[in-house]
């Protein structure tokens, strides 16, 4: 699947989203029911592939949890702390993908209101820029990251999409 198929299936899916629940982006609810009802809808049009919300398992590592190993000094200029291993514990907004195995990621998302902050919209971008390349241990190499901006209250129904692909901006 190119990435204009990809971005056209995922566009689809949020029509289908403010169609059937506008009213959720309207009322400001919580990122977490925006992604969970999306990726029904994404469910939809990626039928060959899994779809998951909040995914954290990772099949290669000891511990089947995805860890993210990002420069220190760009996480901390946000204000996020390191931990011990400097790596990054991370469960994606969403992911499309095949269960058990790292070798067919297709697409990673990060969902945001659009009155997030700046620091929360950065740290996903740097998220994103990590998980579309393969170094430093990192092995997921998504072959699309998305950082979505969806409007709420006055602006439901309006969507800013910022997209990663081998570690750069598209």
């Amino acid at each position: 699947m190119d990435t204009e198929e990809i971005l056209n299936n995922i566009e689809l899916a949020i029509l289908e989203l403010y169609d059937s629940d506008i009213d959720l982006l309207k009322r400001n609810l919580s990122e977490r029911i925006f992604s969970a009802k999306l990726s029904e809808y994404l469910d939809i049009y990626f039928n060959d592939y899994d779809v998951d919300p909040e995914y954290n398992g990772d099949f290669d590592k000891p511990n089947d949890r995805k860890a993210l190993d990002i420069a220190r000094n760009r996480i901390e200029e946000i204000g996020r702390k390191v931990n011990k291993n400097n790596n990054y514990r991370l469960a994606p907004d969403i992911i499309i993908h095949e269960r058990g195995t790292n070798n067919n990621n297709l697409v990673v998302i990060e969902v945001k209101k659009d009155i997030s902050s700046k620091a929360e919209k950065e740290y996903d971008l740097i998220k994103l820029e990590h998980l579309t390349i393969s170094y430093l241990g990192n092995h997921y190499n998504y072959n699309l990251g998305i950082l979505l901006i969806l409007g709420t209250g006055e602006n439901a129904g309006q969507h800013q999409m910022i997209c990663f692909k081998e570690g750069a901006p598209i």
